[in-house]
């Protein structure tokens, strides 16, 4: 699982921006944002959260969350799915 660090800078650099162009569109310095791509520190607030996953254009869920961890609930919602349907075919 990536970690929080990896995430932002890989959506960054996805996202064609500098570390100095997310750190102004948040409005915190580039050393506070250079500071969480290496997992040294972490953001401080939920807003501040949002506000990052706005900008990096993906929801906040996915900017939280490893990508192992997004497919095993979706792979979980599938599997739910497909078992209503099946109760649903027993029953008829």
């Amino acid at each position: 699982m990536k970690k929080f660090g990896e995430r932002i800078r890989n959506l960054r650099k996805s996202r064609g921006l500098t570390i100095y162009e997310l750190a102004m569109r948040l409005g915190i310095s580039r050393n506070t944002l250079t500071l969480w791509e290496r997992g040294e520190k972490e953001p401080y607030g939920i807003t501040l959260l949002e506000d990052m996953a706005q900008i990096l254009q993906v929801p906040l869920r996915n900017l939280l969350a490893g990508e192992n961890e997004i497919r095993i609930e979706d792979d979980l919602k599938s599997l739910n799915e497909r078992v209503a349907r099946l109760e649903q075919i027993i029953r008829v």
